[in-house]
């Protein structure tokens, strides 16, 4: 009977701080992102980026610091770098990020896997309204320059078909791809 209410009070204490780092990631922003490019030159940084051929790093001391500043409750860290723009992916509350630095430590773009629930309304029925038998898989808030942009993935029930939508903030489809 002891040992019934011991694992009674580690799944009720499991189940508290599970809240707590949800409720915790709802509320705790990100940190600002550099204003010195303008969103073109960052879209351009980072598309440069995504086609070199980057490699697995142990980044500068300050880059280190001004990350763990940042995002300091952050763990399962990997860098990779192509020489110019710095990819760090880590988890943070239970969520996925990816942010992206340059050399002098200024972020250019933050990606954070996001809950339905976080879903702006207007995005959430941007994309029920041009695919209303499809539920949503993975959702990626992408904050990029002054912009901020919703990657969601959304799969038709009983079937293979799956959609990628890029969405703006203010409910604007931006591009769509269809997987048969």
């Amino acid at each position: 009977m002891k040992t019934i209410k011991i694992l009674s009070v580690i799944v009720a204490t499991g189940i508290i701080t599970g809240y707590i780092l949800f409720a915790q990631s709802a509320t705790q922003s990100n940190p600002a992102i550099s204003t010195q490019y303008s969103n073109e030159e960052i879209a351009k940084m980072i598309e440069k980026y995504k086609f070199s051929h980057s490699h697995d790093v142990v980044p500068p001391v300050g880059l280190q610091q001004k990350f763990k500043s940042d995002f300091p409750k952050s763990h399962d860290v990997e860098w990779e770098t192509d020489g110019d723009i710095y990819e760090v992916e880590f988890d943070l509350r239970l969520k996925d990020y990816k942010v992206y630095y340059d050399s002098a430590g200024n972020i250019l773009m933050i990606v954070q896997e996001i809950f339905r629930s976080e879903l702006p309304s207007v995005v959430k029925n941007a994309a029920k309204a041009k695919y209303p038998e499809y539920s949503f898989e993975d959702i990626d808030k992408i904050s990029r320059g002054s912009e901020v942009f919703y990657k969601i993935e959304m799969e038709r029930f009983l079937s293979d078909l799956e959609v990628k939508l890029l969405i703006k903030s203010d409910g604007v489809i931006l591009k769509e791809t269809i997987d048969y």
